[in-house]
Formats: structure tokens, C-alpha cells, sequence
């Protein structure tokens, strides 16, 4: 990840508690520019959700539930896990979940490309103080940059819901690093006006360590958001903790019954059976859809033109940036396929390789 620092304003000379309501709106992070010099990329948020879905897939997880979600950005991660069969967002703003529940919604291309396993997303409007019984027998919690927002006596009573009554197997907690503030401009002071707290490392580990041995958990810590070379001893910008049970089975959970609102629902598309396709069928078929979907992309001049002819090219490079081609194969294993293939071309393209892997189309 490529890392320099630089804040839209976030750190103003302003206190958070004297800011307005207006103010306040838009004092929220660009968390992919914090500071003097360091800039984020991919953002970081975009790398918290990333991670927090590799560590789900790494651990086979069929069922998350996400508390604090706010704008629902983690399905966008969390819907590519394959593992997934259920994945239940609560937040306690409806406003702000009202506005984005789309996000859930199947796109075209997961009718076409359908998943291997059944997929359910769901939207509530709930606080992580309470347990409904439609979240209670989850593989794992997620609690991305949610627990700063907290205050005491209610983290407190989030921990016991969380860790004591659900205990799922894998809980995944991430929030910010107060230790790397100090690359910010200005004074040291938090990054978010409804920041309750911001913990060091080691302020975080106590924590971690306090709610493993209350109750029956180990701990693994990392991080997301590299510090710059000359800054290493600060650690990263987002501490992350992934806490994992030592209960052999799960509990038995007293909710509260049916305490959250149902916002929105989504049913995935999935395979009633698996494929049996070859590893050469199945590039096969990606490469056509994904090469018909960039003729597509072109503009329309190429059908209203006088000349006899147009061209349009595609490089091996681009069709390596969708990532369902690149997990299948290298550049050179992706030429290698195209020049020997036949693919089913619509009568009114003429198709070749010349060059490095180069792709030419051309429009009659």
C-alpha cells in the first residue's frame, strides 16, 4: 500500500465539542488523506474492509453480523466472501440506512456469474446493546471503527452482549490508533467529532486482554494503514484485534426477543449445483463476456461512421484488470489462451492477436 499523509480539514483549531450541528456534518475523515504527507491507496477504508473480509474467508465464516455499520460500505467486501450464506448489518441511524439500503441489491452481473453458495443480506435498525434472536447463533461479529463512538458504561454493555450472550466464534474489532494522530496537522486531538475515545496500542491491548479473560477468548493484534518509513515505531493507523473463542460449543443466547426493525432484505442468486466445467471453459467464458462488455463500453460514433471500417483495441493488460481473469490466470497464460481459442464472435467483428498480446477488433 502507498502511504502519504494529507487532511481535508478534519483537524481544525476548532475543539469537537464546540462544533455545530451544521459544523459537524462535515467534519467527518477522508480517511484516504489524514495528514501532512501521507496519502492512503487504496483508501483506507476501502483496506479495513478488505481485511476484515479476507480474515472471514479465512476462517470459513457462513454467518456476520456487522454492528456500526452506518453506510453499509462493508457489503461491498463482504459479498465477494464465498464462504458467506448470511450477512445481517445493524446500525442505530435509520436515516442513514434508509438512504443507502440499495447498496444490498444484487448487480446484473451476479445473474450471470452466480454464486456457488446461497447468499442472504440483511439491513436492521438495532444497537449492539441489545441481542435480537435473528442474529443470535452467528459464526462472527465485526466491529469496524465502531467501538471509539462508544461511551464507557455503554462499551461495557456492548462487551457483555458481544463477547458474554452471543459469543460468536470470531469476533474482528478494529479502531483508530491514537499514537499515529501525532502525523496529523495541528494540535494532537482526535480524528472524528463523535469520537468518544481513541486508544494507544497499548491502551487497546489492555482492553483486548481484559475482555479475553472475562470472557474465554484469545487475541491476535494487527493493523491496517502502513506509517511512513521514518515513522515505524508508531504502528499502524487502524489497530485491529481478532478475537477468537476458546468454547468448544456455542452458548446458549438470551436475546431480547425481536427488538430490531427489519430495514431491507436481499435474496443472491446462486448455482443450484456446481459446474462441472474445465478450468479452460470457465477462462473461456470469462474472457468473452468481460471482452464483449468493453466493446460495449465504446462509444457509439463507431456505428454511425461513413468509413468502411473502425478499430478498437484491447491489451491482455486490461482484460488482467477484472480480477475473475486475473484469479484464473497470468498475462502470459491469458495470451497464450486467446491466440488458441475460438471464441464466438457476433458476425460484424473480425477478430486478431499481434504484438505483445495485443487485442484488435475491428467494426464492420
Amino acid at each position: 500500500m502507498s502511504v502519504n499523509l494529507v487532511e481535508q480539514d478534519i483537524f481544525t483549531e476548532k475543539e469537537p465539542d464546540t462544533l455545530n450541528p451544521d459544523e459537524r456534518k462535515g467534519k467527518l475523515e477522508d480517511e484516504n488523506s489524514l495528514g501532512r504527507d501521507v496519502r492512503f491507496y487504496p483508501p483506507l477504508y476501502m483496506q479495513r474492509y478488505s481485511y476484515t473480509a479476507n480474515i472471514l474467508e479465512k476462517h470459513n465464516v457462513e454467518w456476520v453480523v456487522d454492528f456500526g455499520c452506518s453506510e453499509c460500505g462493508i457489503v461491498r467486501f463482504y459479498r465477494e466472501v464465498p464462504t458467506l450464506r448470511k450477512v445481517q448489518l445493524v446500525d442505530i441511524d435509520r436515516e442513514t440506512l434508509e438512504f443507502h439500503k440499495n447498496c444490498i441489491k444484487p448487480h446484473a452481473s451476479d445473474y450471470i456469474f452466480k454464486r456457488k453458495n446461497p447468499l442472504s443480506i440483511e439491513i436492521y435498525e438495532g444497537s449492539a446493546v441489545n441481542l435480537d434472536q435473528r442474529v443470535t447463533g452467528c459464526d462472527a461479529v465485526s466491529m469496524v471503527e465502531f467501538i471509539e463512538h462508544l461511551v464507557p458504561d455503554i462499551l461495557v454493555k456492548v462487551e457483555d452482549a458481544v463477547f458474554g450472550r452471543l459469543h460468536p466464534f470470531l469476533v474482528i474489532v478494529t479502531t483508530p490508533n491514537f499514537e499515529f494522530n501525532t502525523l496529523f496537522p495541528g494540535k494532537l486531538r482526535f480524528r472524528h467529532f463523535d469520537h468518544k475515545f481513541e486508544w494507544t496500542r497499548k491502551e487497546f491491548q489492555k482492553w483486548c486482554q481484559d475482555v479475553c479473560d472475562k470472557y474465554r477468548y484469545s487475541v491476535e493484534f494487527s493493523g491496517i494503514g502502513d506509517p511512513p518509513e521514518e515513522s515505524q515505531q508508531l504502528g499502524y493507523c487502524s489497530q485491529a484485534a481478532i478475537f477468537t473463542s476458546s468454547s468448544q460449543s456455542k452458548p446458549t443466547v438470551d436475546s431480547d426477543g425481536n427488538c430490531y426493525c427489519l430495514v431491507a432484505q436481499s435474496i443472491f442468486p446462486h448455482r443450484d449445483k456446481e459446474l462441472l466445467l474445465s478450468p479452460e471453459e470457465i477462462l473461456k467464458l470469462e474472457v468473452t463476456f468481460t471482452i464483449n462488455l468493453l466493446k460495449q463500453s465504446y462509444p457509439d460514433k463507431y456505428s454511425d461512421q461513413e468509413q468502411d471500417e473502425e478499430q478498437m483495441e484491447i491489451s491482455i493488460k486490461q482484460l488482467m484488470l477484472f480480477s475473475k481473469i486475473s484469479k484464473l490466470v497470468n498475462a502470459d497464460r491469458l495470451s497464450h489462451h486467446i491466440i488458441h481459442m475460438d471464441y464466438p464472435w457476433d458476425e460484424d467483428v473480425t477478430y486478431r492477436i499481434w504484438g505483445k498480446g495485443q487485442v484488435h477488433w475491428t467494426l464492420k
